[in-house]
């Protein structure tokens, strides 16, 4: 009995227990429920402030963070991929690219595609005619690399006209800013076309004819020399390998380019070009070279010698531009016999041809800052390949062509230009064909 009200007596005991310890339980949440509501009330606006201080700063850490890697990108990428920018010792925007940069690796290109429709009965013609990579690099502030890698016709494979060529490549010294020396596969310095040949300089669709027959453009050679400038007038002085002879035809000298392939160099050339930039808009300048071109192969040597003037004028929507040509080749009659020519087919012991053009852009007349341009053009040439044989010769009077052309170049930006031309030929036979071309270039 006593057992039971001991036990009685100690439940009773625990259940007080247990109520007060869930009375202390239940007043410290009450308490600390209440002190956080205080506490709550009390910094909740400086919670917040700070919250909205957290979110600034990381939007201006994302601001930055993003600055710096577009500032990483363009160390990494920005003189590989950089803006087209001044040409440089005569050579066109794009292919001027390594000069700006400000070391390593610089890729430029440009792309030409042409429709001819040939009127009188022949045949229309669509061409990839050209896809161009430029790869430089600069070693350091004086050494320089450049080069052009051509893709002609869009297939380069047995059976196809299409070609890959290197255009240029050499390498530039610089001696002081106003001396390099250059040497390599270099562009004859010749005439307003054959360094700068990139698409969006000049409006027509296809390169002045002249240029391409007299010159020829486009002309390389390998060779060494200098360049540079000294206040207005910008020159440039090579010795290269001659050219070949036994390619010489009644249709000019083109075919005796040697490019860099295997040239032959028993003869060799020289040829030097100096302009003067006469301010702002004008550019007056020639060129001349000299050299033999028999390379030993004949009994007899074979000078040849061609010379061109040339200007350029700018101002404001207006551009006109002129050129003549010629080329006098001695030893001719020889050649004549070793290569089996007769009658007609003489090539011509002098060789000539000139060209005006003038374009007006019609959107910048009325706006000077305007990024488009439309550009109506026309240009007028005459050369002949024959204008003098060696006696006992004939000239034939086909290869004395006249061409005028005119058309119009719009250019959404400056990288850009789609070309719209009409070429009317005519020569002593009155038998060419004339043309129509729809084009589009860019560059890179």
């Amino acid at each position: 009995m006593c057992h039971r009200l001991v036990r009685s007596a100690r439940c009773s005991h625990d259940e007080e227990d247990r109520r007060a310890m869930q009375g202390k339980r239940v007043g410290w949440a009450v308490l600390w429920c209440a002190t956080s509501a205080l506490a709550r009330a009390q910094v909740g606006p400086e919670l917040e402030q700070r919250l909205q201080q957290v979110e600034r700063d990381n939007l201006e850490l994302r601001r930055r963070l993003d600055a710096v890697a577009d500032e990483l990108e363009r160390e990494t990428l920005g003189d590989l991929i950089a803006p087209l920018g001044a040409s440089t010792s005569g050579l066109g925007p794009a292919s001027s690219k390594v000069y700006g940069s400000s070391g390593g690796v610089s890729i430029g290109g440009y792309g030409e595609a042409l429709f001819k429709e040939r009127q009188g009965g022949g045949r229309d013609e669509a061409d990839a005619l050209r896809s161009v990579l430029y790869v430089g690099y600069k070693f350091d502030p004086d050494w320089v690399f450049n080069s052009e890698i051509e893709f002609e016709h869009g297939v380069a494979a047995d059976g196809a006209d299409g070609e890959v060529a290197v255009e240029f490549a050499y390498l530039d010294g610089r001696v002081c800013d106003s001396l390099s020396v250059r040497s390599g596969l270099v562009l004859i310095p010749m005439g307003l076309v054959n360094e700068r040949h990139e698409p969006t300089t000049f409006p027509s669709a296809n390169r002045p004819w002249v240029e391409r027959v007299i010159l020829p453009a486009t002309w390389r050679e390998l060779g060494l020399g200098a360049w540079g400038q000294t206040g207005s007038l910008d020159w440039r002085a090579y010795v290269v390998n001659g050219m070949d002879a036994a390619g010489f035809s009644a249709g000019g000298v083109r075919g005796g380019r040697q490019n860099g392939s295997e040239a032959l160099a028993e003869d060799l050339a020289a040829v030097a070009r100096i302009d003067w930039l006469a301010g702002e808009s004008l550019t007056l300048g020639g060129s001349a070279y000299f050299g033999d071109s028999g390379q030993e192969q004949f009994s007899t040597d074979v000078s040849t010698a061609i010379a061109e003037a040339h200007a350029h004028f700018a101002w404001r929507a207006l551009t006109l531009k002129c050129l003549y040509a010629q080329s006098e080749l001695h030893g001719v009659a020889a050649l004549n016999n070793a290569l089996g020519l007769v009658g007609p087919d003489s090539i011509g012991e002098r060789m000539r041809g000139g060209y005006f053009e003038a374009s007006f852009d019609v959107l910048s007349a009325f706006d000077s800052d305007a990024r488009r341009s439309l550009e109506p053009f026309v240009r007028l040439e005459r050369y002949d390949t024959q204008a003098s044989v060696p006696g006992g010769f004939a000239s034939d009077p086909q290869n004395d062509v006249e061409v005028v052309s005119f058309g119009i170049a719009y250019r959404p930006n400056d990288h850009i230009v789609f070309k719209l031309d009409f070429n009317d030929f005519d020569n002593g036979a009155h038998d060419a064909a004339d043309q129509l071309d729809l084009a589009l270039g860019f560059t890179f």
